[in-house]
């Protein structure tokens, strides 16, 4: 059996005909192969630069979404301080002995307060977008990679801030329900104007009660005062964020 391999070998080195057909053979294959390659580059090439474009498109809406949490984060923070500046009116107001003499005031600035707070909200829409789809593996940037996830997971702090906002802000008006009268506190939500009060309008003038309604509006106070501190810090983030992501992909618009 060797043997008869060892000559069928010897006869295609000496046949010129089978050698010429190999080496033709042998090309073909070779041609394949390289275009087979060639191919394969081509559609990694496309692939890669269709990433690229939809990595791009996530960014310049990540910058949308991150220029609406500065208006948010602004908004929260103007609105913080008219309610603080409400609080400061309304305790030294109840703790006055002349109250009654500025009963619209107090009734109004007391109603005022839970109108302006607010929540927050960020916008986490694209991040979503990229998490939900797996698409979070086309930031081939580390450095902003990191800072994305860094910057979104971060918001989970406004949930504790929103959840001692409205236990506070909840508190605040059942306290206020027992100091000042419910028609008048209806008319002041709706149209946003001080209204004229009567006397009979401070439903109580127990000190007990009325130091439970400034009580209730420190701590709603305290819960305004963790949400800024954080808002302040997110703002920061989403600013550096916001010159990270354009300067790493020429977005400066």
């Amino acid at each position: 059996m060797i043997k008869v391999l060892r000559n069928i070998r010897k006869n295609l080195l000496t046949d010129g005909k089978t050698t010429k057909y190999f080496k033709y053979a042998i090309g073909e294959i070779v041609l394949v192969v390289i275009g087979i390659l060639i191919a394969l580059q081509i559609n990694n090439w496309n692939e890669l630069k269709s990433e690229q474009v939809i990595e791009k498109t996530y960014m310049k809406n990540l910058l949308e979404d991150l220029k609406d949490d500065l208006i948010t984060y602004d908004k929260f923070q103007k609105s913080n301080q008219e309610v603080y500046t409400l609080i400061d009116s309304i305790i030294p107001g109840l703790k006055s002995e002349n109250r009654k003499n500025n009963l619209s005031k107090l009734t109004y600035w007391s109603r005022m307060v839970t109108i302006k707070w607010t929540i927050i909200h960020t916008v986490e829409r694209t991040y979503e977008q990229m998490k939900s789809s797996g698409h979070l593996r086309l930031v081939r940037n580390n450095d902003v990679a990191n800072a994305i996830s860094k910057y979104y997971n971060s918001l989970s702090e406004f949930d504790g801030y929103n959840e001692a906002g409205m236990l506070w802000a909840a508190d605040y008006v059942e306290s206020l329900g027992k100091v000042f009268d419910a028609e008048l506190m209806l008319k002041i939500m709706r149209t946003r104007k001080m209204q004229e009060v009567k006397e009979s309008d401070l439903l109580t003038e127990d000190a007990i009660i009325l130091n439970q309604l400034m009580n209730s509006l420190n701590y709603f106070n305290g819960a305004l005062s963790l949400g800024e501190q954080i808002s302040i810090k997110k703002e920061e983030d989403a600013k550096k964020l916001i010159e990270l992501i354009k300067t790493n992909y020429n977005l400066n618009r």
